[in-house]
């Protein structure tokens, strides 16, 4: 019996370890389930202390497991050697990600739901984590791109608002420049575009190149009113009697004066009413972007009951602290029917 109560003893240590890991585990979870609705770093960070958890808890049971101090220090040796060798073959990898990705997201270069270009793979934000984020790219489809790779590559971020929308064309010397401008102009006005101006990129031995730019209000239509600004510039330029043929084709050619114009065909009533390609695209970006919308909005109401109280505390009036009160409560109303939209949304992608 006392031999038995002596091992019950000696391994009580450790499974008090354990045990002690798997709640601490458990609590760090249910903490970061409840705080994600307003942070979208909140896994980021729950990740990193549960591995700190985990590895201060190896240490722990270590040093409770009941065998000499020597042996102990073996263990733990040869453990600091294991940690060592892993640091030193992943540290262009894993921990290089690891660090990328903490540095992205303290930084806050973009966010879920906005349009980036990092060297030619362009697409909306899905998902960001601790080592990778995803892109949903132009055809729909998904791409994981490592954080080692974002921190030493340029990313461009479309801006939500007021974002330029260009194309380029080459025309010959023989039409006027100012027509040129006037037409480009007309075109990008007729696309949607605000503040339309020209550049004159090239002079080039047997054409003009011409950059028509433009505002737009919305970057959510980004790929699709740039097709259709193309498409507005060839009409537009056909309309007004300028063919778009290289020189060297027109210099060959023996047609007797024949214009390579082909004849215009008014839009079908149909064709304004389609659902834009960005709608089907970046379906699964959009709705990600939506819900760092309503984190955001969430965090404001927040912050605006939590002013709301605070002035609360200062008034003597009774009518104005009934005023408040209300207010207040509408306010709680609306923060939980937001966080009970918010875990909805989260449970539907988990």
């Amino acid at each position: 019996m006392e031999h038995l109560f002596n091992i019950l003893k000696s391994i009580t240590e450790p499974v008090t370890v354990i045990a002690a890991l798997i709640m601490l585990l458990m609590l760090n979870s249910w903490i970061f389930r409840r705080m994600r609705s307003v942070q979208y770093t909140g896994n980021i960070i729950r990740r990193s202390i549960a591995f700190l958890l985990i590895l201060l808890a190896v240490l722990a049971f270590i040093l409770s497991l009941p065998v000499d101090r020597e042996l102990k220090g073996q263990i733990l040796s040869f453990l600091a050697i294991i940690i060592s060798a892993g640091i030193a073959l992943s540290s262009t990898t894993v921990l290089g990600n690891l660090i990328a990705g903490l540095m992205n997201n303290s930084m806050n270069r973009f966010r879920n739901g906005d349009l980036i270009r990092i060297n030619d793979l362009q697409g909306r934000v899905l998902k960001k984590s601790i080592f990778h984020i995803e892109i949903q790219l132009e055809d729909s489809n998904f791409v994981t791109i490592p954080n080692l790779f974002i921190a030493t590559n340029p990313v461009k971020l479309t801006r939500k608002t007021n974002t330029v929308i260009s194309t380029s064309i080459s025309l010959g010397y023989d039409v006027p420049r100012t027509k040129i401008e006037e037409i480009l102009k007309e075109a990008a006005l007729a696309t949607g575009l605000k503040d339309p101006y020209v550049y004159i990129t090239e002079l080039g031995d047997y054409s003009v190149v011409y950059k028509i730019h433009g505002f737009l209000d919305d970057s959510s239509k980004f790929f699709s009113t740039s097709s259709l600004l193309n498409a507005k510039v060839m009409d537009a330029l056909h309309g007004k009697q300028v063919e778009i043929v290289s020189p060297s084709f027109m210099n060959q050619r023996r047609v007797d004066e024949q214009k390579f114009i082909p004849k215009y065909h008014s839009e079908t009533k149909d064709s304004k009413k389609e659902v834009p390609p960005e709608d089907l695209i970046f379906d699964e970006a959009i709705k990600s972007g939506e819900l760092e919308k309503k984190k955001d909005f969430l965090a404001t109401m927040i912050k605006k009951k939590e002013d709301l109280e605070e002035k609360l505390h200062g008034l003597s009036d009774e009518d104005e602290k009934k005023k408040l009160k209300s207010s207040i409560k509408h306010s709680m109303d609306l923060i939980k029917r937001i966080e009970e939209n918010i875990r909805k949304k989260i449970d539907e992608k988990d």
